[in-house]
């Protein structure tokens, strides 16, 4: 006959067997790059958190004995994984991917961009750490994991630092086997500095090229965008029936060409973007001194429906906007501070296939001073096929 303390025993052992590896999380202390590479390859680390002593890791495509690192030396977070840095110093860790090639960073029409550092398997975070000079790939951080897993993911970047790539993040479901899923994302107290290769961006969010029903919800927070082309972009590009939910709070755009750029929807070639919708809210953000000479849109905030970037017959129909702003602070920034368009188009371009698209942006209490904006329906200005850019102030 089983005791009581016995039966106990037992139904814990089998409590126990039934937690999942996030519940019986690892912390696992690593020293330096080898012993990181070594951890990404052990099954038995999904669901660990891996905490980084101070040290500079220089990421490479190839290990002592001249073989290729699984992932040409990229980190590729395992399942339900964190990797943490110094908390209180994200400077004590710096992960440096300046010598990976060109071949550790693949882009091609099925896999989409690469970066250093990859995230997306379950519930993934990477905390209190600075990821620099990815300059031969595509973005020092990305989301693009996701699409090995399925269904949903759940990220978290908490007091990191993103420069010397040509972007500092790309969230992105991205290509037609990303349809129907969901990233589910926060960005807190972090900064996107210095990515300044190309036509840069300090965060890129988005559903692209094919993608359909996808969805990405991120809140953002206390974090820094400067030095680059665009702050943050946020699109759907060539996507279709897709959504984009942002929530934005306190976060600063200043010396950038264009503070935060949204975009309903992005279309080229013969490919067309319908049906998207992009929500953003935003509280106590500011866009300053964004004054920088390269790219087409320059100024603050720039708000468009819909945009056709290609002489092809694309266009998009159907596409949404809306964006509310409360206690934003604007101040010093070339061309307006705030444009709404409702569909742009190349010169000479007919706006025939791009119909019905929509941006309303709600204002309410800016200050210390009213924005300079600029609002069109259609541009260049002409028929507006149910083109409309709304500004509301309450």
């Amino acid at each position: 006959m089983r005791t009581p303390a016995a039966a106990h025993a037992k139904a814990f052992g089998l409590l126990v067997l039934m937690l999942s590896p996030c519940a019986m999380a690892q912390t696992i202390p690593i020293s330096d790059v080898e012993a990181l590479y070594s951890a990404l390859e052990n099954p038995a680390y999904d669901g660990a958190t891996l905490v980084l002593a101070p040290n500079t890791y220089n990421l490479s495509r190839k290990d002592a004995h001249d073989v290729d690192r699984t992932n040409l030396g990229r980190i590729e977070l395992r399942r339900d994984m964190t990797l943490r840095g110094v908390v209180g110093d994200q400077s004590a860790v710096i992960i440096n991917a300046h010598a990976l090639p060109p071949e550790s960073f693949p882009q091609n029409a099925t896999d989409g961009p690469y970066a250093a550092i990859r995230l997306g398997r379950g519930q993934n975070s990477l905390e209190w750490l600075t990821v620099v000079d990815a300059w031969k790939g595509q973005a020092n951080i990305d989301t693009g994991l996701q699409r090995l897993d399925p269904g949903s993911t759940t990220i978290r970047l908490d007091h990191v630092s993103s420069t010397g790539s040509a972007r500092g993040l790309n969230v992105m479901n991205y290509g037609p086997a990303t349809s129907g899923q969901h990233i589910d994302m926060e960005i807190v107290n972090s900064e996107f500095y210095d990515n300044d290769i190309g036509i840069s961006q300090g965060a890129r969010i988005g559903n692209f090229q094919g993608a359909v029903g996808s969805t990405i919800k991120i809140r953002m927070s206390g974090n820094h965008f400067w030095n680059q082309v665009q702050g943050c972009l946020i699109v759907n590009n060539n996507a279709v029936s897709s959504k984009v939910t942002v929530e934005s709070l306190g976060n600063r755009y200043d010396h950038n060409s264009a503070g935060m750029i949204v975009i309903g929807a992005l279309s080229s070639n013969s490919t067309r973007a319908n049906g998207n919708t992009i929500t953003v809210e935003i509280r106590g953000d500011s866009y300053v001194d964004n004054t920088g000479t390269v790219g087409t849109d320059r100024g603050g905030l720039i708000v468009l429906g819909t945009e056709l970037a290609s002489n092809a017959f694309a266009g998009g129909e159907n596409n949404t906007v809306n964006i509310k702003m409360r206690d934003t602070f604007t101040l010093d920034n070339v061309n307006p501070d705030l444009v709404a368009t409702g569909a742009r188009f190349l010169a000479g371009q007919s706006a025939t296939p791009t119909q019905n698209n929509k941006v309303t942006v709600e204002v309410k209490t800016f200050g210390p001073r009213r924005p300079v904006e600029q609002v069109n329906d259609v541009l260049p200005v002409g028929t507006k096929y149910g083109n409309t850019a709304k500004l509301i102030r309450n």
